[in-house]
């Protein structure tokens, strides 16, 4: 079927009358446009011979088939929208609708939506159409939760103002499906064909009314040429009068809690401006970066007309580069430049008057009346380079692994490979990236405007490395080193390049002819402003956060060894909603004395200056304090029991000794298994599930030049040895799959000469003489090239992956660690040891009952979510939180079609208990290890021997705090 074209005459009318019912509506219709990437069902590239629907084509709205579940109550939301006859989908749920197509062609699916405000995150769910996916991430669709700011306004002790709380707006809301996890705000185009389907939604994430789903044409965007005729037709004219000002912490809605208003005191350009405390000023910054992150902002307008738009910002973390905006009104983007709105880089706060390249203002159609305004975040012009970028480095990549596969990770420069030979293709291979990079630098060059760039840098590294291997094809392995320096530098630039982060402190809509209402301060009051600035910094104390008021009933201390961003996130976590729960659990007020410390415990207690909690202690500590009768028992306290059910099951035996609990767990990691699909499929290996498939499945990989990967972690100091011996290896892991422990039933007897140790530490040890495993391996890297692409790490390397690797998304996956096969019941044993921290009450503190308040809020999902969230906003996805409370961890940013691999994996952890001199036991282990690694020591001699000098040390130390 070809492509159905409309007149120039009809284009225009269907033009004008699509914009004008356009402009009218308010809502949340999210944007479409016809762009690449276009996706079908069978998700293969769409073809030419997929029909073009009308733009003005009416919806084709989906009737649900599970009438059963139908809520025939009308629910009316904030905006005053009332919907009847809704869906209600619980959390895993799932829903079927029936939708009768009348016209092939390319469509987006949309969803009419109400997400519980029981409900704290976004909602993601799968999606089937005719039993089928249509795309290929539709088993992990996203869309978002709105959140507003609680009217409630908020000072700390000081005066300075405190972001308000963010709750979630109970709102229905429109979406088109996108990929939320892609770079590109384009919504999915599906081409369905004429006739009945089926729509499945299954696995919600979240409870949920949904109030529609339709299929619907992609929205024709006109260009601004376009639309300038549509306002000659509308007889629209340029208003006169005074400035619309939209403070931009005032944003009515956003698509992330952590979208909060922020105090800045850097400049007096900025409204408000103080240089002596904080006000709340502006939004955004480096928590408003992600792709598809929107804030809304709400006017009134007082007359219909034209108007022009202006933004007083900040972007001074792209170094000379540029962050990009898609700019809607009511939903609806106005005119085709308005998708990518561009804030150049400058070190101070600056004013953008949105107009074209030759400085020639946009004017905007506002009709009177409320309107509403939106920025989210995009790519824009880097959109192009980014997948151009991803298909080079995919390139680079692939041929790094054949290379490697032949070579090794370390060619002999003497030695002829015959590449050229070997590799097939491997001058076409190498003439298609150079190609590519040149066309890259050139786009680059078009966008930037400029004739360098460290990007340029990188591509052109690479570009002169490829001529020197098509140069010298009999030589080419010389230039192996360089060409994976060079490509892994390149591959740096695709986590880079997403990042567009973007402070806002004002939105002016002002007449067309008068001037943009910049703030000009001058040189004395800028002078003035900076001189107030340093005689305040003497006087603030940088390590001391505090909330509440003196006059409160309690006070507590808390010790932090964090960094200053997550201490603040705390800080405002407890402003937000510690007081007010301490009141309502005890009854009066507390207040929080938070700081930032880089001293030990001890050295509080012993200089009289011990703080009521200290958060975030390393594996041993508790325990250590606790024999020293420096920490509380825990279980002591009310509402102990029902409080631990919040971890795993054995999270919380590290911190327990003779009956008593001395710390809950606030961290907790465990080791997974991970996995390039790619590779392995290519070498046809099977993702193993016991360590002797682990093992095949390494021999492969090694007569290929390339190895797996296991972890070990020398213990180097005192901070290693207190970690935890769970953390540091996989030899507790082994042991407990093989049904052996630590410690006998009195804990205070090693057993690493018994012979379940002996036959766990053998076969641990053998993975690295026999096998060959490396002991000290960037695996992050080797994994991402593909040189060790099976091993086994700590989980939070998930998130490095997702957010740093983006080279390599879609290519590799997770999968419980290997375990041991019973012999009797064939059942395997996928334990695995853990790491974490805990949190303490000191037994100094005069506040214990506030202290154990502080825990129970601290420790409960939503606290911990909230706090995840906001340091990931601050920080990144890679600075996720290893949460132990269980139901927060559950709720974190996981591909849903991950989740269940994590969650299981978590189930099977198992905690090692912590012991007097229980630090000696890690050395013993290391120590034992390296005599037989490199010594080449008898496995059995040498755990009896270090056996026996850890069983002195525990010893020693029970005799020592048992006579005090």
């Amino acid at each position: 079927m070809q492509y159905r074209r409309m007149s120039n005459k009809i284009r225009c009318l269907s033009i004008f009358l699509c914009f004008s019912i356009l402009m009218t509506v308010s809502g949340f219709l999210t944007a479409a446009d016809s762009k690449e990437n276009l996706v079908s069902p069978d998700q293969s590239k769409t073809s030419d011979s997929v029909a073009e629907l009308n733009y003005d084509l009416a919806e084709v709205k989906a009737i649900p088939v599970q009438n059963e579940s139908l809520n025939p109550e009308s629910i009316t939301d904030d905006n005053g929208k009332s919907y009847t006859n809704l869906l209600k989908l619980e959390v895993g749920g799932k829903a079927e609708y029936e939708i009768d197509v009348k016209e092939s062609g390319l469509y987006n699916i949309k969803f009419s939506y109400l997400l519980s405000e029981d409900e704290g995150s976004d909602w993601s769910f799968s999606l089937l159409i005719d039993g089928k996916k249509p795309f290929e991430n539709s088993e992990n669709i996203v869309l978002p939760r709105y959140w507003k700011d609680d009217d409630k306004s908020r000072k700390s002790i000081t005066a300075d103002e405190i972001s308000p709380s963010q709750i979630p707006a109970n709102i229905f809301v429109t979406k088109r499906l996108f990929d939320k996890s892609d770079v590109s705000d384009t919504p999915y185009q599906l081409n369905i064909t004429e006739g009945s389907h089926k729509i499945t939604v299954l696995k919600s994430s979240a409870k949920v009314f949904i109030a529609e789903i339709s299929l619907t044409a992609p929205e024709y965007i006109p260009s601004y040429k376009e639309i300038l005729k549509t306002y000659k037709n509308r007889n629209l004219k340029e208003v006169s009068g005074e400035t619309i000002t939209v403070q931009g912490e005032k944003a009515y809605l956003k698509t992330s809690r952590s979208l909060i208003a922020k105090a800045d005191r850097s400049s007096p350009k900025i409204e408000p401006a103080s240089a002596t405390r904080d006000m709340l000023n502006y939004i955004g910054g480096t928590s408003w970066q992600q792709i598809g992150d929107e804030i809304i902002w709400e006017l009134e307008v007082p007359q219909t007309g034209l108007y022009r738009l202006g933004f007083s910002y900040i972007q001074n973390t792209v170094i000379n580069g540029i962050s990009y905006r898609h700019l809607k009104i009511n939903g609806i983007t106005p005119f085709k430049e308005a998708e990518k709105l561009r804030f150049d880089y400058n070190t101070s706060w600056n004013y953008m008057d949105f107009c074209d390249e030759s400085g020639n203002p946009y004017l905007f159609a506002l009709e009177k009346g409320k309107q509403r305004i939106s920025l989210s975040v995009t790519l824009g012009d880097n959109l192009e380079v980014f997948n151009r970028l991803k298909s080079i480095t995919s390139q680079l990549g692939d041929l790094y692994i054949d290379i490697t596969i032949i070579t090794g990770e370390t060619p002999d420069v003497n030695r002829d490979y015959q590449l050229f030979k070997r590799i097939p293709d491997w001058e076409k291979r190498l003439k298609s990236i150079k190609s590519s990079l040149s066309e890259l630098t050139g786009i680059i060059r078009r966008n930037s405007g400029k004739r360098g760039s460290t990007i340029i840098a990188a591509a052109d590294n690479v570009l002169r490395i490829v001529n020197n291997m098509l140069d010298n094809p009999y030589t080419a392995q010389i230039y192996v080193k360089d060409y994976y320096n060079c490509y892994t530098t390149l591959s740096s630039w695709l986590f880079d390049i997403r990042k567009m982060p973007l402070g806002i402190d004002k939105i002016d809509i002002y007449p067309p002819k008068e001037s943009h209402p910049y703030k000009n301060v001058g040189f004395l009051n800028s002078a003035l402003f900076s001189l107030k600035r340093f005689a305040v910094s003497f006087t603030d104390d940088y390590a001391s956060l505090s909330t509440g008021k003196e006059s409160d009933n309690k006070q507590l201390k808390i010790w932090v060894n964090w960094g200053r961003d997550q201490a603040m996130v705390l800080n405002n976590l407890i402003e937000e909603s510690f007081g007010e729960y301490a009141k309502k659990e005890l009854g009066y007020n507390v207040s929080v004395n938070l700081e930032l410390v880089n001293a030990t415990l001890v050295k509080g207690i012993l200089s009289n200056n011990a703080p009521d909690l200290a958060l975030h202690q390393v594996r041993s500590e508790p325990v250590n304090l606790a024999i020293r009768g420096a920490v509380c028992d825990l279980s002591k306290f009310s509402g102990y029991n029902d409080v631990i059910k919040r971890f795993n099951n054995t999270a919380i035996l590290p911190y327990q000794y003779n009956g008593g609990t001395y710390a809950l767990p606030d961290q907790q990691t465990f080791f997974l298994m991970f996995y390039r699909k790619d590779i392995l499929k290519q070498l046809g290996i099977d993702i193993p599930k016991t360590w002797d498939e682990f093992l095949a499945a390494t021999a492969v990989l090694q007569r290929n030049n390339m190895n797996s990967y296991i972890p070990y972690i020398k213990i180097a100091n005192e901070n290693t040895v207190n970690t935890g011996i769970g953390s540091l290896n996989l030899f507790p892991s082994i042991l407990m799959q093989s049904s052996g422990r630590f410690y006998n039933d009195e804990l205070n007897k090693c057993l690493l000469d018994n012979s379940k140790s002996v036959e766990a530490f053998k076969y641990w040890v053998e993975m690295y003489t026999k096998y060959k495993l490396p002991t000290e391996a960037d695996f992050y890297n080797r994994f991402r090239l593909g040189t060790s692409p099976l091993g086994i790490s700590a989980y939070t390397l998930y998130n490095t992956l997702s957010q740093a690797a983006p080279e390599i998304d879609g290519r590799w996956g997770i999968a419980l660690v290997p375990g041991i096969k019973n012999e009797d019941s064939g059942a395997i044993s996928r334990t695995v040891s853990g790491g974490g921290t805990g949190c303490s009450i000191l037994s100094v503190s005069k506040n214990k009952e506030a202290a154990w308040t502080f825990l129970k809020w601290w420790t409960e999902a939503e606290t911990q979510l909230e706090y995840n969230n906001n340091v990931e906003a601050i920080l990144g996805s890679t600075a996720r939180i290893p949460l132990a409370t269980v139901e927060a961890f559950k709720k974190l940013a996981w591909k849903h079609s991950d989740l269940p691999v994590l969650s299981e994996q978590l189930n099977e952890v198992k905690e090692i208990n912590e012991v007097p001199g229980s630090y000696y036991v890690s050395r013993a282990v290391d120590q034992a290890f390296w005599n037989v690694v490199t010594n080449g020591k008898n496995v059995k001699d040498v755990l009896i021997e270090w056996n026996s000098v850890a069983n002195d040390e525990i010893e020693r130390k029970i005799k020592e705090y048992e006579n005090k």
